[in-house]
C-alpha cells in the first residue's frame, strides 16, 4: 500500500496533488455535514410527527367522549323530564311523541323506547318493537340498576327492520339505558336508546379531512381488550396485547411498529365521561416514509449544494496550486542549471549551500500548500455554516406551526375559549390542589335559554353570533384567576378558585344580568336579546374528581331551567354545607 501511494505521488505533480487532496477534504466535510444534518432533521421530524399524531389521537378521543356525553345526556334528560311523570305507566301515546321528537332531533338514534320493569316495550319511536320483550338484552338489566352505556354490539331485534347500511356492514349500536323513576321514587321502567355506531366513522373522516391530518394513514378505535371497533377488520386484534395494556394504563405511548413499512403509531385511552367504563382506545398511525420525506429532502439539498461547492473548491485549488508552485518550479530549474553549468557556483547573494536553499524553498512551498488547503477548508466550513443557518430557520418555522396546531387543539374555534378537553386538564389540576390544601373551588354551568329558537328563527349564523357574544360576556365578567370553557353547543362552564358560596353567587348573578342585557345584532336592522340559566356547585372533599362537581352544577342548571330560566340556582347540598 505504501509503495502504491509513493508511485502515485511520483506520477503526479505537486499542483495535481494539492488539487486532489483539496477535493478529498471537501467531499469528506460535505458528507459529514450532510450526515449530521440528516440525523438532526430525522429526529426533529420524528418528534413533530409524534406530537401531531398524539394531538390527533387526543382530538379523536375528546370528540368521542363529547359526543357520547351529549347523547347520554339527551336520554338522561328525557328520562328525568317532570312533564312525563304521569305518562310513564299509563299514557304510551304521550311517551311515544317525546321519543319520536328525540329521534328526529338526533337521527343517530336508530331506536328509542320505554320498557316496563318486566322487559316489555311499552312505547317506542315509530312504534317499532312495541309489545316485544327485550328482557334478554344486556342493556335492560343494566338499565334497571343504574344509568349505563353498553359497548358496541351487532343489532339483533332491529337487524331486519332497518334499511341496509350503504357500506354493506351490519347495523351496530351503542346502547344507552336509564332507569325511569315515578313520582313516588319507584322504578317505572327503563328508557333505552340504540345509538348507531356509524357516527364514529363520520368523526374519523372529518379529522382525516383536516389539513393538519391529511397525510395520516389511518385512525382506529379499539375495545379495551384490543379488538377492533373501527379501522381494520371488525373484531380483529391488530396490535400486540402488551401495547394495548400500556395504552389502557394511560401511558399514551408512541412507538415504531415495523410491520412492512415502518409506521409511527400513537395510542390514547378514551376514559373520560361516560366512556370511562368502556375503556376505548384511539389509535393513529402514519407511515414514517411520509413523516420523514421533508427531512430527506433537506438532506439531499444540503448534499447537492455541498458537492457543488466541493467541485468549485477543487477547481479553484487546482489553479491556485499552479500559481503557488511556479516559483518552486523555477527555483528547481535554476538549481538543476546550477548542477549542469560548471561556471555557476552560486545563485545571487543567497547564502548557504544548494541543499539548504532547496530545503528552504521546499519548506516555503509546503507552507503555501498548507495555506491553500486551509483556504479551501474555510470555504467548505462557511458553506456548511450557511446551510445550517438555513436549516435552523426552517426548523423554527416548523416549531411555530406545531405551536399553532396545539393552540387549535386546546381552544374552541368559534369563541376562542378553552374547549372541553383543555378545560378538564386545568380543572383536574385545580381539583388536586383543592384536595391537598382544602382551598375553595366552585363551578358554574351556564346554558343559553331557548337557543334553538334563535337558530330556527334567525339561522345558524345568528346562533353563532349569540354564542360568541355570550362567551365574550362571560370572559369579561369573571376574575383573572377564573377559567371559562365552551363545553359544546350553547353550554359554558366556569372554574372559580378561592371563592366561597356568597361570592360565587354574586359572580353568577352578575354574569346572568350582563347576558340578559345583551343585544346581539343578527342582520341589517335585526337584533336579538337572550337570557341564560346558571347552575352553581362547590367542590367537596368527598368528590371523586372534577366531574362530580360539574355534575352537581349541571343538576343545579336543570333546576334553574325547570323553575323559569334566566336565574341562578345553587346545588342544594352546596347551599346546605355553606349554611352549616
Amino acid at each position: 500500500m505504501v509503495s502504491i501511494l509513493e508511485n502515485w505521488r511520483d506520477r503526479l505533480s505537486l499542483q495535481q496533488q494539492i488539487a486532489a487532496i483539496t477535493a478529498l477534504l471537501c467531499i469528506v466535510l460535505v458528507l459529514a455535514c450532510a450526515a449530521v444534518a440528516a440525523q438532526i432533521a430525522s429526529q426533529q421530524a420524528s418528534a413533530r410527527v409524534e406530537t401531531t399524531i398524539l394531538a390527533t389521537a387526543n382530538s379523536m378521543a375528546g370528540r368521542l367522549e363529547t359526543y357520547m356525553d351529549e347523547r347520554f345526556r339527551d336520554v338522561q334528560d328525557l328520562a328525568s323530564l317532570a312533564a312525563l311523570d304521569a305518562s310513564w305507566g299509563a299514557q304510551p301515546a304521550n311517551i311515544r311523541q317525546s321519543l319520536d321528537h328525540l329521534q328526529a332531533t338526533v337521527p343517530e338514534f336508530a331506536w328509542v323506547g320505554f320498557v316496563s320493569t318486566s322487559g316489555t316495550v311499552i312505547a317506542a319511536s315509530q312504534k317499532v318493537l312495541e309489545g316485544v320483550s327485550v328482557a334478554e338484552l344486556p342493556w335492560f338489566a343494566a338499565g334497571l340498576a343504574k344509568p349505563s352505556v353498553q359497548d358496541v354490539r351487532d343489532a339483533t331485534l332491529l337487524a331486519n327492520l332497518l334499511p341496509p347500511n350503504a357500506n354493506g356492514e351490519p347495523h351496530r349500536f351503542v346502547d344507552i339505558a336509564i332507569p325511569v323513576k315515578g313520582p313516588s321514587g319507584a322504578t317505572e321502567g327503563v328508557l333505552a336508546a340504540n345509538l348507531s355506531w356509524a357516527w364514529s366513522a363520520r368523526i374519523r373522516d372529518y379529522l382525516l379531512s383536516l389539513s393538519s391530518a391529511s397525510r395520516l394513514n389511518s385512525i382506529w378505535i379499539l375495545r379495551s381488550d384490543g379488538r377492533t371497533l373501527l379501522g381494520p377488520e371488525y373484531d380483529s386484534k391488530p396490535l400486540p396485547d402488551d401495547v394495548i395494556a400500556r395504552a389502557r394504563g394511560g401511558e399514551q405511548p408512541v412507538f415504531v411498529d415495523t410491520q412492512g413499512d415502518e409506521t409511527l403509531t400513537a395510542l390514547v385511552s378514551a376514559s373520560n365521561g361516560v366512556l370511562a367504563d368502556l375503556g376505548w382506545i384511539v389509535v393513529v398511525r402514519r407511515p414514517l416514509s411520509i413523516a420523514m420525506a421533508e427531512a430527506h429532502q433537506i438532506t439531499l439539498i444540503i448534499l447537492g449544494v455541498g458537492l457543488l461547492l466541493a467541485t468549485l473548491g477543487t477547481i479553484a485549488a487546482y489553479f491556485l496550486a499552479a500559481q503557488l508552485t511556479r516559483p518552486l518550479a523555477q527555483l528547481s530549474q535554476q538549481v538543476d542549471q546550477l548542477g549542469r553549468d560548471p561556471s555557476l557556483t552560486t545563485i545571487g547573494h543567497r547564502g548557504g549551500s544548494r541543499d539548504v536553499r532547496q530545503l528552504s524553498s521546499s519548506v516555503r512551498s509546503l507552507l503555501r500548500r498548507a495555506g491553500s488547503a486551509e483556504f479551501a477548508r474555510e470555504m467548505a466550513e462557511q458553506a456548511s455554516l450557511t446551510l445550517q443557518q438555513e436549516f435552523d430557520a426552517r426548523a423554527r418555522t416548523m416549531d411555530e406551526h406545531i405551536t399553532t396546531l396545539k393552540l387549535q387543539a386546546d381552544y374552541d374555534p368559534l369563541t376562542q375559549l378553552l374547549n372541553r378537553r383543555a378545560f378538564l386538564v386545568v380543572a383536574t389540576d385545580a381539583m388536586d390542589y383543592f384536595r391537598r390544601y382544602d382551598r375553595l373551588l366552585g363551578i358554574l354551568v351556564i346554558d343559553i335559554d331557548f337557543f334553538k329558537h334563535v337558530n330556527d328563527s334567525y339561522g345558524h349564523g345568528a346562533g353563532d353570533e349569540v354564542i360568541k357574544s355570550v362567551g365574550r360576556t362571560i370572559e369579561n365578567a369573571v376574575r383573572v384567576t377564573d377559567k371559562v370553557a365552551r363545553f359544546g353547543g350553547e353550554e359554558f362552564v366556569v372554574l372559580m378558585r378561592e371563592i366561597d358560596l356568597p361570592s360565587a353567587n354574586i359572580l353568577a348573578e352578575r354574569i346572568r344580568k350582563e347576558i340578559a342585557d345583551l343585544v346581539v345584532p343578527v342582520g341589517p336592522d335585526r337584533s336579538v336579546q337572550i337570557t341564560a340559566s346558571i347552575g352553581l356547585a362547590l367542590a367537596r372533599q368527598g368528590d371523586r374528581d372534577i366531574a362530580d362537581v360539574i355534575e352537581r352544577g349541571d343538576q343545579a342548571l336543570y333546576l334553574a331551567k325547570t323553575t323559569g330560566r334566566n336565574r341562578v340556582r345553587v346545588h342544594v347540598e352546596a347551599a346546605t354545607n355553606h349554611a352549616a
